[in-house]
């Protein structure tokens, strides 16, 4: 019976034939006198043990290789089924063009030849014991042969963070399996057309045929099926090791004429696997679908981008050398539930505050569900001196913490219950809480409209009490001009409000951020989708305002591009305010991914006077910004690309500016997990310093070395010194 695999794969094999013409035999060098191209191919015989015999593959050795020192990662290319290894030798010009157009770093590929179980090994260790075609422990081979082999004969840096495995078709189903069964060789996998399936494959497919899923004198054996397909791993996979995955599929995929066999055509299997691993923790995955069928014209561009996008995690630092790489000292706070950061704070004897919504007791304390608001005392030795934990039945958020010359901590954030025991205005009411250096709760304020109401940040006020600021929906200090306005509102030391000022126009408009500089002007900085000025660029712009200490607005700024432009933190010196977000338009440079970091200075009169712009392909936000003692300042944001060298799924990025906005210095640290930025990749990442430290605090669903996590997300500290 010809299956559907071997129909589409024999053009491939009459292909692979003309190539094997052209290159001469399979024991010799594929570089000759007339080849143009800077880098080598080489087809290599090495003695596998676990196969009891000679086995093969051709190496892509880039531009530069033998001249140098250098260490590389690996890339390994599984061909699909009935090819073989030289099939790949297609993609052989865009790894020059990636490589010499700095798209992708420098890299080995090496691509295996498997001949066994008449080439539809699947790439797993066939239980087939039949005369009809030879099986062989592939699998086992790849890993306990090959891999250390290659290791042992090239340049390579031999560390799971800087291998990637891909396949197309058959060696789709193969990069699929070696990834998820064995995360700890592979930081990432391109998939390509694979020909996976579930829950069992259909009746014409080639993996019931050849013996790769057979059982003595069976050919394919369900039992073995499903026990080696991707679900069973799925429900395996610890997210120990973080995977990246790139999955493509043509639009033109061959289509089952059998009816009952439609979802196992490609295109459906293929987004359907995507689908699966999209929704599993600690593993990233891009998908795409491009116009064309089971073929090149599918594969290439789909191994091009696929390289593209796991560039941005591939570790290209040989181990011996990657001194510094490792993150800063730090902690975790939390509960068995998912817990946010609120804020982190330190006083001038180096004890560290912070502030936590907790879906749990924190350190014993009486949890009254939803989310609660939790303050945590530190000494300078890091030891907890003591926890306080407020709440209702409903959401009670932290959104800011400081701690005032008198010692005093002050949180911001909102509640849906009765916080403060005085009766709620309805929806979410802005919320502030004052506690002594001691941890007595001196007074909690609440206030809002029936609609809702957030404070979204706080800052200290000169006299002990403090400014906070958000949005409200409702008519909290003016008219309502829109979906929702700016608040700002000035409390005092004893918890009384002083007064509110409200802003907005006919759209969405929020601040997130508040500074006060030293002759006590207020300054806040946000998003706004209103044309709050003539300067309205579109879309969503950010904006700074400035008000006097008794509530006058006294200057407005808005700025951005068409596109959506936010800002999130703000930070003010004796002569300028600087503030930090992002943009997904050209703000202060070409725009690099989805977003990218930004960072911009203004004079005390909000006119601007610099800005940049900083990002990778992915996805990059600004989110705090804080000055230091020196005046300079420091950005902190999230990046799910590679700054400053990825570490797993968002990372944290702190980015050093000197006082006329040069960027200095960029560190990337965190967990494999996603760190800083929520399910939603909305920010949840604090700053503060004290002394020369700069301390970083945010939300976090991985562990640190020391400090596992407490279930669902937790609260990071790192300390950067």
């Amino acid at each position: 019976m010809m299956t559907s695999e071997y129909l589409l794969m024999t053009k491939f094999m009459l292909a692979a034939a003309f190539v094997l013409l052209a290159l001469g035999t399979l024991m010799t060098v594929v570089v000759s006198a007339q080849d143009a191209s800077p880098s080598q191919v080489v087809t290599v015989d090495f003695e596998s043990q676990t196969l009891g015999r000679i086995a093969q593959y051709t190496v892509y050795l880039p531009a530069g290789y033998d001249g140098s020192d250098q260490r590389y990662p690996v890339v390994y290319l599984l061909h699909g089924r009935g090819d073989t290894m030289t099939a790949w030798l297609t993609v052989r010009s865009a790894l020059d063009t990636l490589i010499a157009d700095g798209d992708i770093p420098p890299v080995i590929a090496v691509m295996p030849d498997m001949p066994s179980s008449d080439r539809g090994s699947y790439y797993v260790d066939s239980a087939y014991t039949g005369m009809l075609y030879r099986a062989e422990p592939v699998e086992t081979a790849f890993f306990n042969d090959l891999i250390p082999h290659v290791d042992a004969t090239y340049r390579t840096i031999p560390d799971r963070t800087s291998r990637v495995v891909g396949g197309y078709s058959m060696g789709g189903y193969g990069a699929i399996r070696y990834a998820l069964a064995h995360p700890q060789h592979f930081m990432g996998a391109i998939i390509l057309s694979p020909a996976v399936y579930t829950p069992l494959p259909p009746a014409d497919s080639s993996t019931r045929e050849f013996g790769a899923f057979g059982s003595g004198s069976a050919l394919f054996d369900e039992s073995i099926y499903t026990a080696l397909n991707y679900p069973a791993l799925l429900d395996l996979f610890t997210g120990e090791h973080r995977l990246n995955l790139f999955v493509a599929v043509g639009d033109d995929e061959w289509k089952h004429p059998n009816p009952e066999d439609i979802e196992h055509d490609l295109d459906f299997e293929a987004h359907r696997f995507y689908n699966r691993v999209s929704r599993v923790a600690g593993i990233a995955s891009e998908f795409r679908v491009y116009n064309g069928g089971h073929d090149w014209d599918v594969w290439e561009p789909g191994f091009a981008e696929g390289m593209r996008y796991l560039a941005n995690f591939l570790n290209t630092t040989p181990l011996d050398s990657a001194a510094g790489s490792s993150s800063p000292q730090g902690w975790l706070t939390g509960t068995s539930g998912d817990d946010a950061a609120g804020g982190i704070a330190a006083d001038e004897h180096g004890n560290v505050f912070q502030v936590l919504g907790v879906q749990g007791s924190m350190d014993g304390q009486s949890y009254a569900g939803g989310m609660d608001i939790a303050v945590v005392k530190y000494s300078p030795d890091r030891a907890v001196q003591w926890t306080r934990q407020f709440g209702t039945p409903g959401v009670d958020r932290p959104y800011g913490l400081v701690v005032t010359a008198q010692q005093d901590v002050i949180v911001a954030g909102y509640t849906q219950g009765d916080l403060a025991g005085s009766g709620s205005a309805g929806g979410d009411d802005i919320v502030v809480l004052k506690l002594s250096p001691d941890g007595d709760l001196l007074w909690i304020t609440q206030f809002g409209t029936p609609e809702a109401d957030r404070a979204y940040a706080i800052a200290s006020m000169p006299n002990g009490g403090a400014v906070i600021t958000g949005y409200s929906k409702g008519a909290l200090a003016a008219e309502n001009a829109g979906d929702k306005d700016v608040i700002v509102a000035r409390v005092q030391p004893d918890g009384a409000v002083a007064w509110t000022h409200q802003f907005g126009g006919e759209g969405e408009d929020k601040a997130q951020a508040v500074t006060v500089g030293v002759d006590g002007t207020i300054f806040v900085a946000g998003m706004s989708s209103s044309a709050l000025t003539p300067d309205y660029a579109g879309g969503i712009d950010g904006f700074v305002a400035a008000i006097t200490a008794a509530g006058e607005p006294s200057a407005l700024a808005q700025f951005g591009t068409a596109e959506w432009d936010e800002v999130t933190g703000a930070a003010v010196t004796a002569d300028s305010v600087v503030v930090t977000g992002f943009t997904a338009g050209d703000f202060a440079a070409p725009l690099a991914g989805d977003k990218d970091i930004i960072v911009a200075a203004f004079n005390l009169s909000l006119q601007r006077t610099a800005a940049d712009q900083l990002g990778t392909n992915l996805n990059d936000k600004g989110a705090a910004i804080i000055v230091l003692p020196d005046g300079s300042f420091a950005v902190a944001g999230y990046s799910d690309g590679s700054i400053a060298g990825s570490v797993g799924d968002f990372d944290i990025v702190l980015i050093r500016y000197d006082a006329s906005v040069t960027r200095q210095s960029a560190v990337q640290f965190g967990t494999p997990a996603r760190d800083g930025a929520d399910e939603w990749a909305e920010k949840n990442l604090y700053l503060t310093v004290h002394g020369e430290s700069v301390i970083v605090s945010g939300l976090t669903q991985g562990s640190m070395d020391g400090s596992p996590n407490q279930g669902g997300s937790d609260v990071f500290v790192f300390v950067i010194e």
